[in-house]
């Protein structure tokens, strides 16, 4: 019998996870965990205005903010704002204040009192910073505050946050507390990286330069970082339209595809290209610079227009992979999937499956690698879109499929040595395991 998980669940394995956690903060008990859990899950089931409700609480102490920890004074950092006076940690003021607290932008602060009782004490701001780096849309980490985060993601769905790590997600009845990384590990990766790869002569022909198979090789490794982060961003930008979707990975645009909107667009390979090239020129200036400090010798002007024109470079083909990705992103919104080539050249939109045959079964892996611990399930247990994924793989063993839920879950579908294989919750966004939580041998993260 299938075990139906509930948000006290998911507030008792939070709670054993805190309790090894290495944290300077108070640990809250489990029925405060209990309570918030269970407070935000009931919230979720709302609307508001029609629209379903999305907002991000912050388990913070905010009477123990220190302002003189390092890189609290940079401009951009987070902030608390108090509210005069608390408001009751409930779910009719959650649903209210939801509209004000775009999650992207903002938090609930909460915390508990002496006889400990929730309260929204306050707002934090500049919460942009943190999703935008979770989101691949900026490198450098910034400070987040509290002891925990709680995003309410979709109807029944919870993700618990410490720091950039995931402690679990509550998504509806299930409780998920590993995410395959199928972008760095098994099958998924391995195909990504041998099909993304360009030639030495490809490479030297784009960046005008001869190029020995070490370089060619770092290159490409490059390249294959792009091309996961952008295949990544690409599916987050899907599950936050929140009626799902799906991506086809292959080489053949024809066999067993019916293409409502024939489409080329190739943007996000070339702004690839044009950050490396960018990129690469950087360095050269930067050494042609070293060699001037060497000599003790004047900047020239036109070398000093040169790098500032280099920087613009940079920051505009940034840009336009940022639009690209949003573009791509955009056409998942037509019925039916988003046909790509494994350089992410666009190739059609509103593609259709006539492939019907469906696998004997389908394997579930919740590691990256398949494994005998891989669970049987009939395919006819899901919906049309996977079913045509998992049709459409079975044949073409050489190709990649991703499909987006309506509740936001993204799976992987790979044919591996006559099987179909699906991975389930995988690995998309910008998460780094936090030095609070101590390593175990007997569980890795995010395999």
């Amino acid at each position: 019998m299938v075990k139906h998980f509930t948000p006290s669940d998911l507030a008792a394995f939070v709670f054993k996870e805190l309790k090894r956690a290495k944290i300077r903060e108070e640990k809250p008990a489990e029925a405060i965990l209990n309570e918030l859990f269970n407070t935000l899950y009931y919230t979720s089931l709302q609307t508001e205005e029609g629209q379903f409700i999305r907002v991000t609480v912050t388990l913070l102490d905010h009477k123990t903010i220190d302002l003189s920890e390092e890189g609290m004074e940079r401009f951009d950092n987070w902030k608390f704002f108090p509210f005069e006076p608390a408001i009751e940690f409930s779910i009719k003021n959650l649903v209210k204040l939801s509209k004000a607290a775009d999650p992207w932008s903002s938090s609930l602060s909460v915390y508990y009192d002496e006889h400990n009782k929730l309260f929204i004490y306050g707002m934090v701001d500049q919460t942009v910073h943190y999703q935008s780096f979770l989101n691949y849309e900026r490198e450098e980490k910034p400070l987040y505050p509290g002891i925990i985060q709680t995003m309410i993601n979709g109807i029944g769905i919870l993700n618990v946050m410490l720091d950039y790590h995931p402690l679990a997600t509550l998504n509806q009845h299930s409780l998920v507390k590993l995410y395959p990384n199928v972008f760095e590990y098994g099958p998924v990766s391995t195909f990504i990286q041998q099909k993304a790869e360009y030639s030495n002569a490809f490479l030297e022909k784009k960046f005008e330069h001869r190029l020995n198979a070490n370089e060619t090789e770092i290159f490409n490794d490059i390249i294959f970082e792009y091309v996961i982060q952008s295949i990544s961003r690409i599916l987050l930008k899907i599950k936050n339209y929140d009626h799902g979707g799906a991506i086809l990975i292959t080489e053949d645009f024809e066999t067993d595809l019916s293409t409502k909107y024939r489409l080329t667009y190739d943007r996000i390979e070339s702004a690839i290209m044009n950050i490396l090239t960018s990129v690469t020129h950087s360095d050269l200036l930067a050494e042609e610079i070293k060699a001037l400090n060497r000599q003790k010798g004047l900047m020239p002007v036109i070398l000093h227009e040169e790098c500032e024109d280099n920087e613009l470079d940079i920051e505009d083909s940034y840009n336009e992979l940022i639009g690209a990705i949003r573009f791509v992103s955009s056409l998942s919104c037509v019925d039916g999937l988003v046909l790509m080539s494994p350089h992410l050249e666009v190739k059609g939109f509103g593609t259709v499956i006539t492939e019907k045959e469906q696998p004997p079964q389908v394997w579930v892996n919740r590691s990256s690698k398949p494994t005998q611990a891989s669970i049987k399930i009939d395919p006819s247990h899901f919906g049309t879109r996977h079913q045509s994924m998992f049709a459409y793989c079975y044949k073409h063993a050489d190709s990649l499929g991703f499909v987006v839920s309506q509740d936001g879950e993204i799976r992987a579908i790979k044919c591996v040595d006559g099987k179909v294989m699906m991975w389930e919750n995988i690995k998309v966004y910008q998460f780094l395991r936090s030095n609070k939580m101590p390593r175990l041998t007997s569980r890795k993260f995010s395999r």
